[in-house]
């Protein structure tokens, strides 16, 4: 009777541990997950990620196909639609994104698409002259930089078109004959088109300004080599700039080719800049794979305004403006909502470095004793133990990262230090 007794006393015992060891263990589990903060939100669509008719900052979509990316741009585009603020649409061939953002955005009171079949970019045709010269000098890029007298320089030439009958356009400024402009000035004061006051003063102001020549030349020189997209005398009815974008509150997707057209970009992200500086606010979507190397964009990019958000798109944020750390941590920095989907090795570390690390609490399970069946009856006699140690533990392994699937993400929102997993549907 006694050891019937004690079996059932070992059963008993044995039951209530293996209890006690599952309630620790989930105990334990619920701590980790908790500590992670990292909640599961399932699938999703892209206006969960990037909800309209809602005030979002700077958005950062990194990784994965240019199907997923596309979506969160066209996405982006609609939610500054939905709070009145106007988009500029930056990109680098990609028609895809021109074809998904004509069918969303053909209500729009102002929707242009400009690319080399439809050159009709001019950020100058509709400036004074005092504006034009401006522009120009301020988009200079360091290494070919016009010094201050080239404002003089570039507004006499503005002046010298206007009396000539000509609005000043950049095709028309871009292939003035630098060489022949005394000439010109002469031809036109024997026409009776300036008088002869005007004509000395137009002489003063370009001899003034002659150190400023040589740069201005090659500013020129660049912006023909590098742009097809800006306006011919041919179309100039229709030309358009991201100013009256802008003005319009409307939607203009620009086609850069590359960013390696680095003064081209430059000249683009100084008419943004005067935009954000007049106080009219707008959203700059990029869609980009570097941007190194174009000062002027980073530089705007990287300035705290509230008059300007902005949303990056690239295959590999680690690669945008450099490939350091340090660049990859002031773009998450920067940026209120981070989707991340999959990425090669390399940044998939630096991603998981960046999304930090949490306190993971590393469960022991040792096992002693004897569980066996005795002569009598069931005999457990074995003594199960479960032991802690605190540990630092990446929230996110790098492997889940470079393992994530087409259209899964994580997403970390810095408005309230949150990370997410999920998939788009």
């Amino acid at each position: 009777m006694g050891r019937v007794f004690n079996t059932v006393a070992t059963i008993t015992a044995s039951a209530v541990s293996r209890s006690n060891r599952k309630k620790t263990l989930r105990n334990i589990n619920k701590i980790n997950q908790s500590n992670r903060n990292l909640t599961d939100v399932g699938r999703v669509s892209a206006d969960q990620i990037i909800p309209t008719h809602y005030q979002i900052g700077n958005v950062c979509i990194s990784g994965g196909s240019f199907e997923v990316r596309n979506s969160l741009l066209v996405q982006s585009v609609l939610q500054s639609c939905s709070v009145g603020i106007p988009s500029i649409v930056i990109h680098e061939g990609n028609h895809h994104l021109e074809h998904d953002l004509s069918k969303v955005c053909s209500s729009q009171y102002f929707f242009r698409i400009i690319n080399a079949s439809n050159p009709f970019y001019d950020p100058v045709f509709r400036l004074n002259d005092d504006d034009v010269a401006r522009i120009i000098v301020e988009s200079s890029l360091t290494d070919h930089k016009i010094g201050t007298e080239g404002i003089l320089y570039i507004r006499a030439l503005s002046n010298l078109l206007r009396k000539k009958g000509i609005t000043p356009y950049l095709r028309m400024l871009a292939t003035c004959p630098h060489g022949s402009i005394q000439s010109i000035i002469l031809k036109e004061e024997q026409m009776g088109n300036i008088t002869s006051d005007e004509a000395t003063s137009l002489r003063n102001d370009f001899a003034s300004a002659a150190t400023a020549r040589a740069s201005i030349e090659y500013y020129f020189s660049q912006i023909q080599a590098e742009s097809d997209i800006i306006a011919w005398k041919s179309n100039l009815s229709r030309c358009t700039s991201i100013s009256e974008c802008v003005n319009s509150g409307g939607v203009i997707s620009i086609d850069v080719g590359n960013t390696n057209k680095k003064t081209q970009l430059s000249l683009i992200a100084t008419e943004i800049q005067n935009c954000i500086i007049h106080g009219n606010p707008c959203r700059v979507i990029l869609d980009v794979s570097v941007l190194s190397g174009n000062e002027q964009l980073i530089s705007m990019l990287k300035t705290a305004s509230n008059s300007l958000c902005w949303t990056i798109s690239t295959p590999d944020i680690g690669n945008v403006s450099g490939t350091t750390k340090e660049d990859l941590s002031t773009w998450l920095a920067l940026s209120h909502r981070v989707a991340i989907f999959s990425h090669g090795v390399h940044t998939s570390e630096l991603l998981s470095a960046e999304l930090g690390d949490y306190e993971h609490i590393e469960v022991t399970q040792s096992h002693a004793g004897n569980n066996s069946i005795g002569q009598f009856g069931l005999h457990f006699g074995a003594n199960n133990n479960i032991s802690t140690t605190n540990k630092r533990e990446r929230v996110i392994r790098p492997e889940e990262i470079t393992s994530l699937g087409d259209k899964e993400f994580i997403m970390l929102d810095n408005n309230n230090a949150s990370l997410y997993k999920g998939s788009i549907s």
